[in-house]
């Protein structure tokens, strides 16, 4: 568990230095004094030290696995029997969270009301931002940047997310590791005034050079060497209006979903351990021979064959096995105890739970509540975030002559739940018959569908195309009834013809007959 000085440490005062030595929230980099930037620095390594050893826990590295580095109890003793066994508990919880709330990617888009064309500047200037955004979006994966915010925050805490120009001119963000990552803010960590990232480099001679880049509201400040002695470089202009580094929380606290049960699952890690070690220190039985005098030789004779051929003397003899009683059930029951709790705590559903797979619908939500908690406290955070990047980012499109309104930039959460896809059929003619707007009725019900205004458009496609096919179908229909008549005519007039053969031939019949009786 973290101590206080492992907690994000709070810089309102050196945001109040800063704001006092910058103009108007920009800083003049070989002005700014180095002794202040390493007490900044100081001051949050004890945070990025612990996310640090978070990460390596994730990424299963030997030295942040408690029980990787356990010593044997008796380690006088030669030979002693330490088994290390990692129930990786902690990058399930990570992955399932990364998963459900990622898994889909995010949508964005940009509105198209009657308020956004007031604040774009009419359709046109919508259709110029639409395609502004679906660009960056689809050129930035943003799908696979959301996942690795999400992952960094549920590690450590929070993710850092950098916006920057790239070599072609255009804008691009990707997600920073949280012990790289210093925001200096007098409000929310998501709206930067001041950002910091620190990382360490190798020269060609193997020599760690450290590289900060202090951020401000319009320059990048370069410095390099070591942490305690650092030279200025020289400042860029990062073409944006704001810090475009911020910082995405996975809560107020800024704590990894992992953190609270980290000695619950160490704890599983030893019990399991312990059994592994009993288990293989001591052979499930061992053969007594008991009042019988037996060489070497014929022990191992015994052990080729499985047979022992003697003879006892005057003593009865005895050969029998010495069984170890374990008490499986303690066992059982005390790992079985502290696996619940790992997942209770953590907020993580169990999938190995029976009553987990007899559920659906409703019943299964409820299963996932304290999950959909979690994510909703990281979505809340997310939200915000991104109402910062849009500002950041539309600082940059109006140079371009693009106008883009933030507040009319719309982010859409979707979670990875297994598909019901009666039920949300069900759920989205409902709202539709209560009124709804179909669109609006398609996104609250139909958690399958990514992007609604595509199925509205295909919707009104094949609107537009039945009258075209019943057209069609209509002459080929008319077409086909006056060749029919046409036919039934010929038909008729051939039956009416043979018909009145038919009734003279039966006529000179009855005629003949008659002549024939009369005679």
């Amino acid at each position: 568990m973290r101590n206080k000085l492992e907690l994000y440490p709070n810089y309102m005062s050196e945001t109040a230095a800063l704001d006092e030595i910058s103009t108007g929230g920009v800083l003049t980099g070989d002005d700014i004094d180095l002794t202040f930037l390493y007490d900044i620095i100081n001051k949050h390594k004890f945070n990025s030290k612990y996310n640090l050893k978070l990460y390596e826990r994730y990424s299963n590295l030997h030295s942040s696995i408690p029980i990787f580095n356990r010593t044997p109890r008796w380690s006088e003793e030669e030979d002693i029997i330490n088994n290390k066994i990692n129930n990786d508990f902690f990058s399930e919880i990570i992955d399932f969270k990364v998963g459900y709330f990622a898994g889909k990617p995010i949508g964005y888009s940009y509105s198209d009301t009657e308020e956004s064309e007031q604040e774009t500047g009419g359709n046109d200037e919508i259709d110029k931002a639409k395609k502004t955004l679906t660009d960056f979006i689809y050129r930035n994966n943003m799908f696979d940047v959301d996942m690795e915010t999400t992952k960094y925050a549920a590690i450590c805490g929070y993710s850092g997310r950098l916006f920057y120009i790239d070599m072609e001119g255009e804008e691009s963000v990707i997600s920073i590791p949280p012990y790289e990552t210093i925001v200096l803010t007098d409000s929310e960590v998501t709206e930067p005034k001041y950002a910091i990232r620190y990382y360490p480099t190798k020269t060609i001679q193997k020599r760690t050079v450290w590289k900060v880049e202090l951020y401000d509201s319009k320059y990048i400040h370069y410095y390099e060497g070591n942490l305690g002695q650092l030279t200025y470089k020289n400042s860029q202009i990062h073409c944006f209006d704001y810090c475009p580094l911020q910082i995405v929380p996975n809560n107020k606290e800024m704590l990894g979903d992992a953190e609270k049960v980290l000695s619950l699952i160490d704890a599983y890690d030893r019990s399991v351990s312990d059994c592994n070690n009993d288990v293989e220190s001591f052979a499930r039985a061992y053969m007594i021979i008991e009042n019988i005098a037996m060489t070497e030789s014929d022990m191992d004779e015994a052990q080729k064959t499985g047979v022992l051929k003697y003879f006892s003397g005057t003593k009865e003899g005895k050969v029998y096995y010495l069984t170890k009683d374990i008490n499986d059930t303690f066992t059982e029951n005390h790992l079985n105890r502290i696996e619940s709790n790992i997942y209770r705590f953590s907020k993580t559903p169990n999938l190995d739970d029976e009553a987990f797979y007899s559920a659906s619908g409703i019943s299964l939500k409820f299963k996932l509540h304290g999950l959909e908690t979690k994510c909703g406290m990281f979505q809340a955070k997310m939200q915000a975030a991104d109402n910062y990047m849009f500002k950041v980012l539309s600082s940059s499109w109006s140079k371009r002559q693009i106008t883009v309104d933030p507040l009319q930039c719309v982010v859409t959460f979707k979670r990875n739940f297994p598909l019901d896809i009666m039920s949300e059929a069900q759920a989205a003619q409902t709202l539709i018959n209560a009124g709804f707007p179909q669109s609006e009725a398609y996104s609250l019900a139909l958690q399958s569908v990514d992007d609604v205004d595509y199925i509205m458009q295909l919707i009104e496609k094949e609107k537009n195309d039945i009258p075209s096919l019943l057209d069609n179908d209509i002459d080929n229909i008319d077409d086909e009834m006056q060749q029919e008549q046409e036919f039934t005519s010929e038909d008729e007039e051939n039956n009416d013809n043979q018909s009145k053969k038919d009734s003279n031939n039966m006529l000179k019949g009855v005629v003949e007959w008659l002549k024939n009786l009369v005679k």
